[in-house]
C-alpha cells in the first residue's frame, strides 16, 4: 500500500509539471485564441448553411472546430512534452530517481489530457454561450410566428464535453504510445496524425465488414483494422446530446465512454511496454 501510494505521488508530480509546462506554451495559447474565436463567430458563418437549422449549424460548426483544434493540440503537444524530455535528457535524470518508466509515461499523459480538458471546457462554455443567446433570439422570433422554437440542452452539452475530452484522450494515448516507439518528433506526429484521420474513417471498415467478400486476406485486415483502431466518429453525437432533435439512445454514452477508456487503458499499456524496451 505505501508502495502505490508513493507510485501515485510521483505520477501526480509528473502530471502536474507536464500541465504547467504545456499551458506555458505559445501553441497552445494560439491555438485556443483561434479556437475561441472561431466559436464566438459561428454565428457569422450561418449564411453558409443550407438546409439546416441556424443552431444545429452553430453546434456543428463548434464541435468541428473544438475537435479539430482539438486534435491538432494532442497530437503536436504530447509528442514535444514527450520529445522535449528525450532531447534534453532530463528523462534520464527523472529515471534516476525512484521513478519507473510506466509512472513517467502514464503522467505525461494525465498532464497532457488535463490540459485539454482546460481547452475543451474553455471552448463548450463558448459554444453554450453564443447556443443561449441564439436560442433566445429564435424563441422571440417563433413566437411572433407562431413556430416551435429551437431548444438547446445545457446538460446535453455537458454529457459530450466529457465524450469529446474522452476523445482527445484517446488521441493523446495514441500519440504516446507512438512517441514511444518512434526516434523522431516529426516523425510521432506525422503518424499520430495519420492515425487520427484513420479513427475518422474507420467506420469505412466497420461497413466493409459486414459485405462479404471471397477473400479471407481482405477480411482479416478489416477485422484487424476494426479493433486496433479506435472508431472515433462514435463520439459524434453531439447533435443529438446538445440540441435534443434525434435524441440519444439509452445507454449509448456509457457505451461510448467505457470503449474510449478502453482504448485509453490499451493504448497506454502498449506505450508503457514499449518504453521499458526504449535505449534513452
Amino acid at each position: 500500500m505505501p508502495n502505490m501510494k508513493a507510485s501515485l505521488q510521483r505520477t501526480l508530480w509528473i502530471s502536474r509539471v507536464t500541465f504547467l509546462e504545456a499551458v506555458r506554451q505559445r501553441f497552445f495559447a494560439f491555438l485556443l485564441v483561434l479556437s475561441a474565436a472561431m466559436v464566438l463567430s459561428s454565428v457569422s458563418f450561418r449564411v453558409f448553411d443550407f438546409g439546416h437549422g441556424e443552431l444545429k449549424f452553430i453546434a456543428d460548426f463548434g464541435f468541428g472546430g473544438m475537435f479539430f483544434f482539438g486534435s491538432v493540440l494532442a497530437v503536436v503537444m504530447t509528442a514535444q512534452l514527450f520529445f522535449s524530455e528525450m532531447d534534453n535528457k532530463t528523462a534520464l535524470t527523472l529515471l534516476a530517481k525512484p521513478l519507473s518508466r510506466t509512472e513517467f509515461l502514464l503522467g505525461k499523459f494525465c498532464g497532457a489530457w488535463a490540459v485539454l480538458g482546460v481547452f475543451v471546457i474553455v471552448l463548450a462554455s463558448l459554444l453554450g454561450l453564443v447556443l443561449w443567446a441564439r436560442e433566445a433570439e429564435l424563441i422571440a422570433l417563433a413566437e411572433q410566428s407562431g413556430k416551435i422554437p429551437a431548444t438547446f440542452s445545457a446538460a446535453g452539452l455537458a454529457e459530450f464535453v466529457l465524450l469529446q475530452w474522452l476523445r482527445l484522450g484517446v488521441v493523446t494515448a495514441i500519440v504516446l504510445a507512438i512517441s514511444a516507439l518512434a526516434r523522431t518528433f516529426l516523425f510521432a506526429v506525422v503518424v499520430g496524425s495519420l492515425a487520427v484521420v484513420a479513427g475518422q474513417l474507420q467506420w469505412i471498415a466497420q461497413d466493409a465488414v459486414l459485405k462479404p467478400s471471397d477473400s479471407l486476406l481482405y477480411e482479416g485486415f478489416l477485422w484487424v483494422s476494426c479493433r486496433l483502431i479506435p472508431n472515433l466518429q462514435q463520439f459524434n453525437i453531439g447533435d443529438a446530446l446538445v440540441l435534443g432533435s434525434a435524441g440519444v439512445a439509452p445507454g449509448a454514452v456509457a457505451e461510448v465512454a467505457l470503449s474510449g477508456l478502453l482504448y485509453v487503458t490499451a493504448y497506454l499499456c502498449v506505450g508503457s511496454l514499449v518504453f521499458r524496451r526504449r535505449e534513452i
